[in-house]
């Protein structure tokens, strides 16, 4: 067997550790810090506890109740917190590895700084020592299903971590690593992202709405599926001037009110080059004839836009969404398209009904010499006349595509997917 937790330590155990701890912490006569280590303590109720800088590695919390604790320093490697009532608890600064943390009440809480990447507590002895608790988490902390309303987790490492289904609802997470973290189904209304790294983070039906990005790290994130309606992504747009900002706000207000609010954005025949709008909903934007050299639109959505006759040469759309999107005769020479999306839309009528009528995404004339477009999904595209000659097609989805008078290397499809035979 692999480690197993101690034995309920009694109340008057608990209550002489507890009172020891405080006089350890104010130097006074008699301290000794707590170690309550591989302890089981679930269900315990220890309101405004201070068990700052107290070693709890491995230690059982499971449903105990602990409003206003104080945790900060502390070892909580590999910790159980499972439904645990931690409301407006500090975590500042303390180690969470490898912890359960599932399910809990953090709403208002205090993680600034915490550690809250993987781990795994090993056995001690040389039979066990393969061995591990139940509780390991070794691609980074547990914290599915938790409240964290208005959380503090500024400066916080969440790399890897287990974010699904977390009500983030108008929390700061103000330079928090996030790089990998999956936060699926995760509501960050309202939060406060601002020099985030989510790098990586999975943000599959991530409720975004009326976040701060400002300065943001958002490289291989894939937007398409995440909520971002009024999202402020600031200076993550490498200082896009107000009146851009303005319009993209305007814009958003006019998807949301499917045109009844704001204004669709006209960016035809400006000069766009070299900025990043990662990460925006442009869907419907103008963009005809637009310079757009070198710029970063990765994750964006493009959802039946116009793009006709832009200048679009090494511009950077990775995972970019152009479903339906018109891009006729412009030019994407060594354009980054890994992973972009030119499938068709299914049309909906005035009642919002799907009308089984597929839009298909307009590239005929296109010059893609040179352009990654490994994974890309081009199904049902009209590529007429469109220059592919260099095009990197690996994993690529041409099927029913129109490719007539198309200009392509020899074998360009040997890595494609085409549907044929």
């Amino acid at each position: 067997m692999g480690i197993s937790w101690a034995e309920f330590m009694t109340p008057q155990q608990i209550a002489e550790t507890l009172s020891r701890h405080e006089a350890w912490l104010k130097r006074g006569k008699g301290g000794q810090r707590a170690n309550l280590s591989l302890q089981n303590l679930s269900g315990l109720t220890l309101p405004k506890v201070n068990l700052r800088n107290a070693k709890l590695a491995g230690a059982n919390f499971h449903r105990a109740v602990m409003q206003a604790g104080d945790f900060e320093d502390a070892d909580l490697f590999c910790v159980t917190l499972e439904r645990c009532d931690l409301r407006k608890s500090n975590f500042r600064n303390a180690d969470l590895r490898g912890a359960n943390i599932k399910n809990c009440n953090l709403n208002n809480a205090v993680l600034e700084g915490a550690d809250c990447r993987g781990g795994t507590l090993y056995g001690g002895d040389e039979e066990d020592e393969a061995k591990s608790l139940n509780n390991r988490n070794a691609t980074g902390a547990d914290l599915s299903g938790s409240a964290m309303k208005q959380a503090n987790l500024n400066g916080a490492n969440l790399t890897g971590a287990n974010l699904t289904g977390v009500n983030l609802n108008g929390a700061t997470l103000v330079g928090t690593n996030l790089t990998g973290a999956n936060l699926s189904g995760a509501d960050l209304t309202g939060a406060d992202l601002k020099d985030a790294d989510l790098n990586g983070a999975v943000v599959a039906n991530t409720v975004m709405k009326d976040a701060q990005l400002d300065g943001a790290k958002m490289e291989n994130v894939s937007f398409e599926e995440a909520d971002l309606a009024g999202a402020d992504l600031g200076s993550s747009d490498q200082g896009l001037p107000p009146e851009m900002l303005q319009i993209i706000k305007q814009h958003y207000l006019w998807i949301r009110s499917n045109g009844a609010l704001g204004t669709r954005a006209e960016l035809s025949k400006q000069d766009l080059s070299d900025l990043n709008m990662s990460g925006m909903n442009l869907s419907g934007a103008q963009f005809r004839e637009t310079i757009c050299h070198r710029s970063r639109f990765a994750a964006a959505k493009f959802v039946m836009s116009d793009l006709a006759k832009a200048d679009l040469t090494g511009i950077d759309m990775r995972d970019a969404v152009l479903q339906g999107a018109n891009l006729s005769d412009a030019n994407m020479e060594n354009a980054k398209l890994i992973g972009a999306d030119f499938s068709p839309v299914d049309l909906k009528d005035s009642q919002g009904n799907l009308t089984g009528r597929l839009w298909p995404a307009n590239l005929a004339g296109v010059n893609l010499q040179g352009a990654d477009l490994r994974r890309a999904k081009l199904n049902h595209a009209n590529l007429m006349e469109a220059n592919l000659k260099g095009a990197n097609l690996k994993g690529c989805d041409l099927s029913e595509a129109n490719l007539t008078d198309a200009i392509l290397d020899d074998h360009a499809f040997d890595d494609a997917i085409t549907g044929l035979e």
